[in-house]
């Protein structure tokens, strides 16, 4: 037994841990860190090879990483690889039909609500005079392929998106779509605006800028026990992240 080879030191920290948690919540804790850190990792070393299957692996790896954009994201309330008529139905409970000028059949990668029962002060949800909630705040994300490098064209793409959702009635909210890639092509501006009254925010970022984001949203521990993960390959976190959460 494992037990039978701790140190003394390795005693008295697993002692200090007992006095505080229960084997089980211990447990818990330490499996949700080393899972949101495997997929971190995952993310990390899978971006950087271009035959990685975007769809299959990257997507699902970045869907279910969706705190990185804000903690408020990190909700049931998503929809994944469907269509803005789809999403209008399914999220915003809104039927529409194929309006002029709006391309209804495009796929956002991922479309998030913000949490509304969140009670963290991050103004995702706002009370009118009738005390009715309202959705503050949605994310798109539109995730390109391991080695992809954004140009305009990902830009307008999400820009696109953006003006689509404002035009098909969503425009009190707070809409911010991420453009996630290998890296940036040169010259282009890592933030725009959209709508008619800047309704929208759109942002082009690289995966290495989303490592470190999720590495500051995990108090550094990333750093900290990087080690534990650096002879593992990123297909055998990714394989491991989808054993936890499928």
């Amino acid at each position: 037994m494992k037990l039978s080879q701790l140190t003394e030191e390795d005693i008295t920290g697993l002692n200090t841990i007992l006095n505080k948690w229960s084997v089980k919540d211990a447990l818990t804790v330490l499996s949700e860190i080393d899972r949101r850190l495997s997929i971190i990792e995952a993310i990390r070393k899978l971006s950087k090879e271009k035959d990685t299957d975007e769809l299959h692996v990257l997507h699902p790896l970045v869907t279910e990483s969706r705190w990185l954009f804000g903690p408020e994201y990190d909700t049931p309330e998503y929809t994944s690889n469907r269509q803005l008529q789809t999403v209008m139905r399914s999220l915003f409970k809104m039927d529409v039909q194929n309006e002029v000028g709006i391309k209804t059949n495009r796929r956002p990668d991922l479309v998030v609500l913000a949490d509304s029962t969140s009670l963290s002060m991050t103004g995702v949800e706002e009370f009118g005079d009738n005390e009715l909630a309202t959705i503050t705040k949605v994310l798109i994300v539109e995730l390109k392929r391991g080695g992809f490098e954004i140009t305009s064209k990902e830009r307008n793409q999400a820009t696109d998106y953006v003006d689509s959702l404002i035009a098909l009635g969503i425009n009190t909210a707070k809409i911010t779509a991420f453009v996630v890639g290998d890296k940036v092509a040169k010259g282009l501006q890592r933030q725009y605006r959209a709508g008619s009254k800047d309704e929208g925010s759109i942002f082009l970022t690289d995966f290495d800028q989303l490592v470190d984001t999720a590495e500051k949203r995990m108090f550094g521990l990333r750093n900290k026990l990087a080690a534990m993960y650096d002879d593992i390959p990123g297909m055998t976190l990714y394989q491991q992240s989808k054993l936890k959460l499928f």
